[in-house]
């Protein structure tokens, strides 16, 4: 249980500094970064369901309508209050930059709902987001997800049959939940063992996600089992004759691998602006 614990907290795997200086210190990044972003960048918030949570925020109105969009879910085990879309914001300011809009998708979390009822609305919100992104004539969609944010992308993702997402970017995803249900982040998911199964896409048969192309991104300092799991989707996605694309990006950690990507000279940066741009 001990080593389950350690091996699925990031924050204990930082090189930065203790498990909750880490985690205070990352809020404290968003929130700081992206209230600056929200003071540059024209914005709009949708709600797209009921719960307070389930919105979207739209950064970069004033751009072309036909602009790409990026999607971003954030993470958070599906139950950390503190993640949430919008101290996100921070994620759009080299996008926007670059022409692209950025949307910040929100959704409840597992004190008020079961995962399977958390995963139907983001998929919810995600169509959501499609129907803005054909309103507009955008020239393409692209969608990023950190931790369980990528969770939620591999496993809703073939029941997104669309031509206009191009690309995925998967950031320190989980895709095996099964480790899960043995730890204290279950006392409030409430995931069965089959449950935990049938949520998890590197568990599951065949997996077609059409002409996307994947992009798994691990972070060198992240938890060794995280790491591992990204290579296994990989390696699961090559089998299936999915395009993807592994990349291990040296020198940061779970958290500070998402906030870097303010900075237009982080690896990680570059990658997404690159995919995009093609």
């Amino acid at each position: 249980m001990e080593n389950l614990e350690k091996l699925y907290s990031p924050s204990r795997w930082s090189k930065r500094g203790n498990s909750t200086e880490v985690q205070v210190k990352h809020v404290q990044f968003l929130e700081n970064h992206s209230k600056l972003a929200k003071e540059k960048i024209p914005s709009e918030s949708i709600s797209y369901g009921q719960s307070p949570r389930e919105k979207f925020d739209v950064y970069g109105t004033d751009l072309k309508d036909d602009s790409p969009i990026l999607i971003h879910i954030h993470g958070g085990y599906y139950q950390e209050e503190a993640l949430t879309h919008t101290n996100n914001g921070f994620i759009s300011n080299i996008f926007y930059e670059n022409g692209i809009k950025t949307i910040l998708l929100g959704y409840e979390l597992c004190q008020q709902k079961t995962l399977r009822q958390i995963l139907d609305g983001i998929s919810n919100g995600l169509k959501e987001c499609l129907k803005y992104a054909v309103k507009l004539n955008s020239r393409g969609m692209y969608i990023s997800g950190h931790s369980v944010g990528a969770h939620a992308i591999a496993y809703i993702l073939q029941n997104l049959k669309t031509d206009l997402i191009k690309s995925v970017f998967l950031l320190c995803g989980i895709y095996n939940l099964e480790p899960l249900i043995q730890m204290s982040a279950n006392d409030l998911l409430k995931l069965s063992s089959q449950e935990a199964k049938d949520f998890s896409p590197l568990l599951n048969g065949k997996i077609n996600y059409g002409k996307i192309a994947i992009y798994i991104f691990a972070s060198e300092w992240d938890s060794p089992a995280f790491v591992k799991q990204s290579e296994e989707f990989y390696e699961k996605l090559q089998q299936n004759q999915v395009k993807c694309y592994l990349n291990v990006i040296p020198k940061v950690d779970h958290f500070d691998v998402i906030e870097n990507l303010y900075y237009e000279d982080f690896e990680l940066t570059k990658i997404i602006l690159q995919a995009i741009k093609e």
